[in-house]
């Protein structure tokens, strides 16, 4: 997220997509990486079907940084059907790729898939462009165009 941007206090719906026992060869629809995220290098799902972004509570473990209380919780609809209450909040976390940084919210989430999905919260804002034939994301934001690449990045 940009400087410019403003962050919402609403809470709505949310959901999320994982695709645990698929490697990303054989997905079409999956798009991970490395990236540093609060300055740890950790398991990115990049996904258009998520509305917001959240943190493993593993990966929380890592972390010198208070967590904060959702005014309103949220329930998160799983893959496989069931609804999650999360109602824990990292609030401005650091998204660095290259030498551009973003900032995002991330929802704690119980899950061991991947450390962090960053979904349409921070997609959208980035003004993300996924292609998932050739594995790319490509970032077109006003200051900057970053484009990263299948071959440029550690994949899960």
């Amino acid at each position: 997220m940009s400087s410019e941007m403003q962050r919402s206090e609403w809470w709505g719906p949310a959901l999320f997509y994982a695709f645990p026992d698929r490697l990303e060869e054989e997905s079409s629809d999956a798009i991970t990486s490395i990236v540093l995220v609060c300055h740890r290098d950790v398991s990115v799902l990049f996904d258009q079907g998520s509305t917001y972004s959240y943190m493993s509570s593993y990966f929380t473990s890592y972390l010198v940084m208070l967590r904060d209380s959702l005014s309103v919780s949220v329930y998160v609809s799983t893959p496989v059907g069931d609804s999650i209450v999360v109602d824990r909040v990292y609030r401005w976390c650091v998204v660095s790729l290259g030498r551009y940084q973003t900032r995002v919210d991330l929802l704690l989430l119980d899950m061991v898939d991947f450390d962090v999905i960053l979904g349409m919260d921070w997609l959208s804002p980035c003004h993300a462009i996924l292609d998932y034939h050739a594995k790319t994301v490509t970032l077109a934001m006003s200051v900057a165009s970053i484009r990263l690449e299948r071959d440029s990045w550690p994949l899960y």
